[in-house]
């Protein structure tokens, strides 16, 4: 992303802040100009308007959009008025993503264009942001208008992340949604107390992942599933063979989680020496495959989360949720451990990680990724439809949902350009 500014002096504005950052502004995602725009009947390539609202809205947000997951922030948040482009904003917890949507004003007539999507990785993101909030911030400087809202903000989250371990419960109170300077004592507890049991990617990806779901009830819940006999949730060789998928196909520089998921996934049933015939019917089998034993067994049900990966001296441990007794749990239990095996061969870094309902975050996405290649690939799919099987009786096959199997379709070109690089 890269931005100019063409600042325009003596504006009319009322407000000092806003009369102060009136300028001629265009954005860029991959080079292509996203602040290109009709309006009545003529093209315009900037925006002229008031910049203080974009960059203290930037300010405000900064923890939740660098600590949540599978949530987008877009700039027409922050337009006070005036028309601006539907840009997006999102962080997986590894590749930020900018992207432009097409968008409609009425009265007046405006219209702007669907645009590019831009990846990067954090560092970029944070100091292109950071750069926009710094230079609408010395302009408001340079007209002495001080002490602003944005100005305060800033300074507030600048010393926060000059600090670790503060930076660490802001961006946890981002996962939630929360101002982390306006934050109850009661969230804060919830945080610490999340805090003792993961860290990392793997505290964002929880704590985003709540939801409705009462956390702590979640917490107890994993408090008691580690204190089980340790060979019910004991998976004796997945260690090695995660040590030994790393060596086959190591991780890439600014990888999509997809890619690492689908390329682990075929690694891994070359490991296990899967034949084109090779089928898990049940998790069960899947986890004597890999080392555990007869005696592994579900945990108790509970709602936000579908399995808990944790790492000890002796081995990995899964603890998979109890998905009840209807008929499509069969199938739920078999994914679900696929996922949590996924996570565990796609991140070698040990400690908890859980499994839930979060779409495009990091972790969760290449665990999705890595069950639907690992149980379903689909050159297995491809041949079967080239049988003339449909969705449904390639599902049960597989034992997974249709679901997975219309993904695995959709995502094809996504599969073969991820082991092919």
């Amino acid at each position: 992303m890269r931005y100019s500014i063409e600042w325009i002096d003596g504006a009319p504005n009322a407000a000092q802040e806003e009369c102060a950052t009136i300028g001629d502004f265009s954005l860029f995602l991959a080079e292509q100009n996203v602040t290109l725009h009709l309006r009545g009947g003529e093209n315009y390539d900037h925006l002229t308007i008031s910049l203080y609202s974009l960059a203290e809205g930037l300010a405000h947000d900064w923890w939740t959009l660098f600590g949540g997951r599978d949530r987008e922030i877009s700039l027409m948040k922050h337009r006070s008025g005036y028309a601006v482009p539907d840009i997006r904003m999102s962080f997986d917890g590894n590749v930020f993503e900018f992207s432009a949507h097409q968008l409609t004003y009425e009265n007046p007539n405006v219209r702007f264009w669907v645009g590019p999507t831009e990846l990067t990785n954090r560092r970029n993101a944070q100091d292109q942001l950071a750069s926009f909030i710094r230079v609408v911030l010395e302009r408001l400087e340079s007209q002495n208008v001080s002490t602003t809202s944005a100005a305060l903000r800033w300074a507030r989250v600048q010393d926060s992340m000059s600090n670790p371990d503060e930076a660490a419960f802001c961006e946890a109170a981002g996962a939630l949604g929360l101002d982390p300077y306006q934050i109850s004592d009661k969230d804060a507890a919830a945080i610490s107390n999340a805090c003792e049991i993961f860290g990392g990617e793997a505290l964002s990806e929880f704590l985003s992942g709540v939801g409705s779901a009462n956390q702590d009830r979640l917490v107890e819940w994993i408090k008691s599933a580690e204190h089980r006999s340790p060979y019910k949730a004991r998976i004796g060789e997945l260690r090695h063979i995660a040590s030994d998928l790393a060596r086959r196909a190591p991780a890439r520089e600014f990888e999509q989680s997809w890619a690492l998921g689908y390329r682990r996934a075929q690694a891994m049933r070359s490991a296990l020496n899967l034949g084109v015939g090779d089928r898990f019917k049940s998790f069960k089998t899947l986890a004597e495959k890999l080392g555990a034993q007869k005696t592994f067994e579900l945990a108790a049900q509970i709602d936000g989360l579908r399995a808990l990966r944790s790492d000890h001296a002796d081995a990995i441990y899964i603890h998979l949720r109890n998905h009840g007794g209807a008929s499509e749990a069969r199938a739920s239990h078999l994914f679900s451990f696929a996922r949590a095996v996924g996570d565990a061969s796609c991140f070698l870094d040990e400690g908890r990680a859980p499994v839930n309902e979060l779409r495009s975050a990091y972790r969760q996405a290449a665990g999705r990724a890595f069950a639907a290649e690992f149980l379903a690939p689909i050159s297995e799919i491809d041949s079967m439809l080239d049988d003339g099987r449909d969705t449904v009786s390639i599902a049960d096959e597989f034992t997974v949902s249709t679901t997975v199997i219309d993904r695995q379709i959709e995502n094809r070109e996504r599969i073969e350009k991820a082991v092919s690089q």
